[in-house]
């Protein structure tokens, strides 16, 4: 009986080491997320290459919604983001909404990679020149830039759910 009592309390031990260790996960996991910008922050401006070759800034799209999905090829939720992306590129390309994939840390060749899936939206290269600027820790994240510069949205991780932050700014 008292090995039983002990190894009970062996095993409520272990237990609350489990439980500590889920805690300080956690906590770990929130302190990445508000790394990123604050909604409602001035959005850095940087100036990344595209897959042409050619200089791209932040400043040259004010005024219009600039959606910014940080990834990388071998990223796996990653490419559970990229259809959305897409999506959103084709429904809102015309309406003043520009969307980048912000290739970052790569090992691949991006573009390749944008090509054989047939995505057409921008993509940025060397994205790992800007993340510490918007606190992008963790990949996919996903930031949505409004019209006068400002943060509108912020996510890392993989979301659903853009178009309904975008048709609330272009007030549909």
């Amino acid at each position: 009986m008292r090995r039983l009592g002990i190894a009970l309390v062996i095993l409520a031990l272990c237990n609350f080491g489990l439980n500590v260790g889920a805690q300080k996960s956690e906590s770990a996991k929130d302190k990445l997320k508000t790394k990123l910008l604050a909604v409602g922050a001035i959005a850095p401006d940087w100036e990344l290459s595209d897959a042409d070759g050619q200089v791209q800034t932040l400043a040259q799209y004010r005024g219009k919604i600039v959606v910014l999905d940080f990834w990388a090829t071998w990223c796996g939720p990653c490419a559970e983001m990229m259809p959305q992306m897409q999506k959103l590129h084709e429904k809102y390309k015309d309406r003043g909404v520009t969307v980048f994939g912000v290739s970052s840390w790569e090992k691949n060749d991006p573009t390749i990679l944008m090509k054989e899936k047939h995505y057409t939206y921008g993509l940025l290269l060397k994205g790992e020149e800007i993340t510490d600027q918007y606190g992008v820790g963790t990949l996919p994240a996903v930031y949505i830039i409004g019209p006068d510069g400002r943060v509108i949205y912020r996510h890392e991780g993989v979301a659903r759910d853009f178009g309904s932050i975008i048709k609330n700014q272009l007030r549909e």
